[in-house]
């Protein structure tokens, strides 16, 4: 799983945060996806909003759900695979499990009550997607309100995820999951003062053989 680059762009291999950013100027390319676990680029955006004590814009699967205009923007040549992501929204004989928390610097501990928690197919769009989020594929969070634009970014990829929400416990709960390797992602939040922080919680869980798999996401 490979990128092209632009014109007029040079190979990233430790990207550094981009400041006064302009929309589709600079332009990454996605050369070795498993080098993305070095890849921290922080949104003007985003940046601006933890200046100005804004709140953090809503969450999707894959951190904010509305990327920030001239943010930073990764080709991907990989494409999405429409037909394996509907195959492991197929209903199954799985079911996933878990709960998601976050340990504040003053020891209180924000569970993901009352939050979304998304189960996303893991195709080899999605984990280009995830390495360059969460700087891994296996499990890590985003908390500082980062924002990545890509391109493409084909309307089937937010469409094709199952959605649960966290009871008051912190816990969620996914019955009849197909056979397969999923993405799961939670969102925890909280206020600071007239500020909600927070952001989401990803691990890569694999199922079968009708067993039950249960997570703990935590930071």
């Amino acid at each position: 799983m490979t990128a092209r680059m632009l014109p007029e762009t040079r190979p990233v291999r430790q990207a550094r945060p981009l400041r006064n950013v302009r929309p589709l100027r600079n332009v990454r390319s996605l050369r070795n996806v498993r080098s993305l676990g070095r890849v921290r680029a922080l949104s003007a955006i985003a940046l601006s909003a933890a200046l100005a004590g804004c709140a953090l814009p809503p969450l999707g699967p894959f951190g904010p759900s509305e990327p920030a205009p001239g943010g930073t923007v990764y080709r991907i040549d990989t494409p999405y695979d429409k037909t394996l992501a509907a195959r492991l929204l197929a209903n199954g004989p799985n079911t996933v499990t878990g709960s998601a928390s976050v340990r504040q610097r003053n020891g209180t501990v924000v569970t993901c009550a009352g939050q979304p928690v998304f189960l996303v197919p893991a195709t080899d769009y999605a984990r280009i997607r995830v390495r360059a989020l969460y700087g891994s594929d296996e499990r890590g969070a985003s908390l500082d309100g980062r924002s990545y634009r890509f391109d493409p970014d084909p309307p089937e990829y937010s469409k094709l995820v199952r959605q649960a929400q966290c009871d008051a416990n912190g816990r969620f709960r996914f019955d009849r999951v197909a056979s397969g390797s999923f993405f799961l992602t939670a969102v925890v939040r909280w206020q600071e003062g007239e500020r909600r922080a927070g952001g989401s919680l990803m691990q890569q869980v694999t199922t079968g053989g009708g067993r039950t798999v249960d997570l703990r996401l935590s930071r």
